[in-house]
């Protein structure tokens, strides 16, 4: 989701792109809130000679780390990568690779995508077809190596606004690494959103490395359903997604189970109520219709936590997965979970904003919303900034470890990075 263009067209810079051994490179000028090009840098020691690999040099090397810093138009640093950015300050978004490499190579052109946050790419008059922006680059043999890239942004900033932007870095029409970088406003975030109502937030959030899948085809169809909203669904980190509008309306992605696939197509034939559903990578996944229907791949101790609450007539509101197997389960009476420290934090959500109507679970953390609020743990930052900034009340908050998220008022109002 991220963004801009610009210029570079200086002879100094030309030059200083010489001396870090980048050939220079021709950008479009702009001004305003158009993007441009600063110089980029590299650490790491250097050994033997520049070669390219006879085959892909991606076979031999490896990047470990993208973090986004601020620069002005000579690349000198403003805010150090992966610091707090700011829109009133942020001139170029600059990417900082860190990387292994078994085998030298020389003049791999790297190409990057910068998505803003309404999901439109950053492009100038000078981008390559497809992408925002093309830099030649060097890799050196060792380990824990740095490259740092030419910035895109303006030198007297106004390229960027509020938001969480995707910086992705590709290579052949193979995306080698992707993260997050989210632009903050001055102004401080209320506690209790953007929104007015006696509704607060508490939990704690993390650092977090954006490895997910794009599902650009889930918020593609989720824009084409405009007024009908989106009221639940189900993401990974892989190329798994699922989204839910009116009663059984759905959309989904290629990689989703077929099991799944056949169930929503079963359910909105026969016009059932697609209440919740839960997916992950590794196999697992499960669907709830109607007053406490279900069906699903699930860990043993789920399907019997399923089955009892179907036995004693409670109505299923919201199921979660993780791709280790721990799960959790809302009803209009219980929550369950099959982790000691889930469970825990179930209870501490209910003790501090009352019932809970839905969790999501993931390996690292949880999401509990409740009827005064959302409590979490351990979530990616960007998550808990979203969580937060809305205008509608969170009821649904679908999210990954890797920082992409689905939240929804449950029945239309929607807001999503995938």
């Amino acid at each position: 989701m991220v963004l801009i263009m610009a210029a570079l067209i200086s002879t100094q810079v030309a030059e200083a792109q010489k001396t870090i051994g980048r050939k220079p490179v021709t950008t479009n000028n702009g001004g305003g809130g158009n993007g441009g090009r600063t110089g980029g840098t590299r650490t790491g020691t250097r050994t033997g000679t520049r070669t390219t690999p006879a085959k892909n040099p991606m076979d031999y090397i490896t990047i470990t780390k993208l973090q986004i810093g601020n620069t002005n138009y000579d690349g000198d640093v403003l805010t150090s990568y992966g610091g707090t950015l700011y829109a009133d300050e942020l001139l170029y978004a600059t990417p900082k690779l860190t990387y292994n490499c078994t085998r030298a190579a020389s003049d791999i052109t790297l190409y990057t995508k910068i998505w803003r946050p309404d999901g439109t790419m950053m492009t100038g008059s000078s981008s390559p077809s497809g992408y925002t922006t093309l830099d030649d680059a060097d890799f050196t043999t060792g380990t824990n190596n740095t490259l740092t890239l030419p910035g895109w942004g303006n030198k007297n900033g106004g390229s960027y606004s509020k938001g969480i932007y995707r910086w992705e870095l590709w290579y052949k029409n193979k995306r080698l690494i992707s993260a997050s970088f989210q632009v903050y406003e001055r102004s401080t975030t209320s506690t209790t959103g953007s929104y007015s109502g006696d509704f607060g937030f508490y939990g704690t959030s993390r650092s977090y490395t954006d490895n997910a899948a794009a599902l650009s085809y889930i918020t593609t169809t989720i824009k084409e359903w405009g007024d009908k909203g989106c009221r639940t669904g189900a993401i990974t980190e892989g190329e798994r997604g699922v989204a839910i509008h009116g009663d059984n309306g759905y959309c989904y992605t290629a990689a989703v189970p077929q099991g799944l696939k056949d169930k929503l197509k079963e359910y909105n034939n026969a016009k059932y109520r697609i209440v919740d559903l839960a997916m992950t990578d590794s196999g697992y996944w499960c669907i709830v219709w109607g007053k406490n229907g279900y069906w699903g791949v699930m860990p043993d101790a789920m399907k019997e936590a399923m089955h009892k609450f179907n036995d004693d007539g409670e109505e299923i509101w919201s199921v979660s997965i993780c791709e280790n197997g721990n799960w959790s389960i809302i009803t209009n009476k219980h929550w369950d979970a099959s982790h000691e420290t889930d469970k825990k934090n179930l209870r501490a959500a209910a003790e501090k904003y009352g019932t809970i109507r839905s969790c999501c679970v993931t390996n690292k953390g949880i999401v509990i919303c409740c009827d005064r609020g959302v409590y979490y743990k351990d979530i990616p930052t960007n998550v808990e900034e979203a969580i937060k900034d809305q205008d509608f009340r969170p009821r649904v908050v679908k999210f990954t470890d890797s920082g992409t998220y689905l939240i929804t008022d449950g029945e239309k109002k929607r807001s999503w990075y995938m």
